[in-house]
């Protein structure tokens, strides 16, 4: 991940749904990474289901208030 990207959440699916979600409303497009997911694409098994939500450091701090505000 570039140094102009940071992350803002990590969390299970159904709170990182809410997160993208949220996000998406006040035009800010994240960009997830599921680790799990690309494991089991490539044949391999991982049982960790978190999900890692990056934002652009512009975008930051804006993103980090309303993370604080809805969980």
């Amino acid at each position: 991940m570039q140094i102009d990207y940071l992350c803002v959440f990590s969390g299970n699916h159904i709170d990182s749904l809410n997160v993208i979600d949220s996000l998406n409303k006040i035009d800010i497009h994240p960009i997830v990474k599921n680790e799990s997911e690309s494991a089991r694409l490539a044949g391999f098994g991982i049982i960790d289901n978190k999900k890692k939500i990056y934002v652009h450091r512009d975008e930051f701090g804006k993103a980090e208030e309303l993370i604080k505000s809805i969980l």
